[in-house]
């Protein structure tokens, strides 16, 4: 405004320029085109401190959006079928147990932190590098960003000889990867999950007839050189009546003293027999139940039975920011039917090998779980509180079957399982629903061009203003006449420009057609000597040059 100045304007339009540097705009109906400009000036100007304001300090905005996948479905015919012929290849025995190490540490690791849940102790289960929360709840990741490990499995490390490596998560990016970008992004979706029903109690509670026993022989040692034993090694023989025509038999190693007595406080011995069949006929293959006894240290563990009902689930799963999965919120179950037996002898199996390896020869991994978790939550004995310790238990191995589960969904569904894939006949449907908080949102759609075209317009104008101010700036910097000292919107500088010219004998009163006289009146700024400037009329200014 202050350039402009330099040339004459009329009074009318140096209040709208005074107005327009405050921020602020006229309103004169008789100079509506001079209204109209500084509206839009105003407005404007607005426009772009909000857009300016939307990039600097961008308001958070939540999308929704839904993608359609499959996961391996563990109760269809086809794979229970493939699962019969595949175990039955492996062992023909009721119950294969095979040794693959990830179930020995996966097993254990799902079956403490389920355990803490009685407690509300956290815990997050790594597997094949996703990363569940408490439980894997018998799912698999199906969201690509959390499937884990993106390694080839190879030919031979998939199915029941899985040992790591990338699966099947067909929940890719939805066109392309701009679409799903954001601050974060969140995943809910149902999916097929496998967990248990399990009820402990002691055995002379419990229906299931087992007759569990555990006989000992002690065999002192005696190293080479020496003629007295240095110590003594129990050997074990468990046994339990899993039918009227199966005798279950499993057999344990245990240390003690030369003289052959355990150290009461710092061993312990937690045998476990697992029967996956039924007691008559007339049973379905839809549950199997674990004797378990502890001794020493572990003497606070009676006799008990466990009796564990696998269940499939409709589970939601969510998907979290971090990269956590959980699955812990269970919509609909149901058991196992005939079709699911083979899947049930699996879980029986996994079972009974964790049972079996979690003996040591001076202590048991399922008993120092019992123990240390329930010390750090009681001071009252442990044989004080034994149904604390038995939904300990029932949490311990609903923890290892689900994890179980996990673990043979992850075997089928790595890549490298299938030619092709998983077959259709073997998957189900899913709907993933996905939530995402960004700053922005795109449509590349006809009129996106008219959601930038007014930001674009502001900034093209405020540009143009900045370059004109930074030239007539340059110039008045080389012209010795002017000086820049001046600013229109300073009251003050008006004031004093205004008496200099003498303006007051040349302006009318306050009536309205003085006001009208005086809105047409012209003025320009003039410099004059000692850093003075008036602000004088056009015809005394072209009296002023004449002389």
């Amino acid at each position: 405004m202050r350039h402009l100045l330099w040339k004459p304007r009329t009074l009318v339009q140096v209040s709208a320029g005074i107005a327009l540097v405050k921020g602020s705009s006229i309103s004169k109906w008789k100079y509506k085109k001079l209204s109209l400009i500084t509206w839009f000036v105003f407005g404007v100007t607005r426009l772009l401190v909000t857009g300016w304001t939307t990039l600097l300090a961008p308001t958070l905005v939540s999308c929704y959006s839904n993608v359609q996948g499959t996961e391996l479905n563990m109760a269809s015919p086809a794979f229970s079928q493939l699962l019969g012929v595949e175990l039955n290849a492996y062992s023909p025995s009721a119950i294969h147990d095979a040794s693959f190490p990830i179930i020995d540490v996966g097993g254990s690791v799902s079956g403490i932190a389920a355990a803490g849940v009685s407690f509300g102790m956290p815990g997050i289960i790594n597997f094949n590098e996703a990363k569940y929360n408490l439980s894997t709840g018998g799912v698999l990741a199906t969201v690509t960003t959390y499937a884990g490990s993106q390694t080839p499995a190879g030919t031979d490390g998939t199915r029941l000889n899985f040992s790591g490596g990338a699966t099947f998560a067909n929940a890719p990016y939805s066109g392309s990867a701009r679409n799903w970008l954001g601050i974060q992004t969140n995943f809910s979706v149902l999916q097929q999950g496998i967990t248990a029903n399990i009820t402990c109690q002691s055995a002379a509670m419990s229906s299931q007839l087992l007759n569990f026993t555990n006989l000992n022989i002690t065999t002192p040692i005696t190293p080479p050189g020496s003629t007295s034993p240095a110590y003594s090694v129990v050997a074990w023989n468990s046994t339990a009546n899993c039918s009227a025509s199966s005798l279950a038999t499993q057999q344990y190693i245990t240390w003690a003293n030369a003289s052959g007595q355990p150290d009461l406080a710092g061993t312990g011995f937690l045998p476990s027999i697992v029967c996956p069949g039924h007691l008559d006929v007339g049973d379905v293959y839809s549950k199997f139940v674990i004797a378990t006894q502890g001794f020493y240290k572990y003497d606070f563990l009676p006799s008990t039975v466990c009796e564990v009902t696998p269940l499939i689930t409709t589970t939601r799963v969510d998907y979290t920011d971090g990269g956590i999965i959980n699955a812990s919120q269970i919509i609909s179950n149901q058991t196992f039917s005939p079709n699911e037996t083979y899947l049930l002898f699996y879980l029986a199996g996994v079972a009974n090998y964790h049972a079996r390896n979690s003996q040591g020869l001076l202590n048991n991994i399922i008993g120092d779980t019992l123990y240390s978790i329930y010390s750090g939550q009681f001071s009252t004995p442990i044989s004080n509180n034994m149904d604390e310790v038995y939904k300990e238990l029932e949490n311990y191995w609903r923890g290892v079957i689900e994890f179980s589960a996990t673990f043979l969904r992850a075997g089928y569904s790595a890549e490298g399982a299938f030619q092709d894939g998983i077959p259709s006949n073997m998957t189900s449907d899913l709907d993933i629903n996905m939530s995402m908080v960004t700053i922005g949102w795109a449509n590349r759609g006809p009129i996106y061009i008219f959601s930038i075209l007014p930001l674009g317009i502001v900034t093209l104008l405020t540009i143009t203003a900045a370059v004109y101010s930074l030239v007539e700036s340059w110039k008045e910097r080389h012209d010795k006449e002017k000086r820049t000292s001046f600013d229109v919107s300073d009251t003050l500088h008006l004031i004093m420009a205004s008496a200099e010219g003498g303006l007051a004998s040349k302006l009318s009163g306050f009536n309205e057609q003085g006001l009208i006289d005086n809105e047409k009146l012209q003025v320009n700024l003039t410099e004059l000597p000692d850093h003075r400037k008036k602000l004088d009329t056009m015809k005394d200014s072209e009296q002023d040059i004449g002389q």
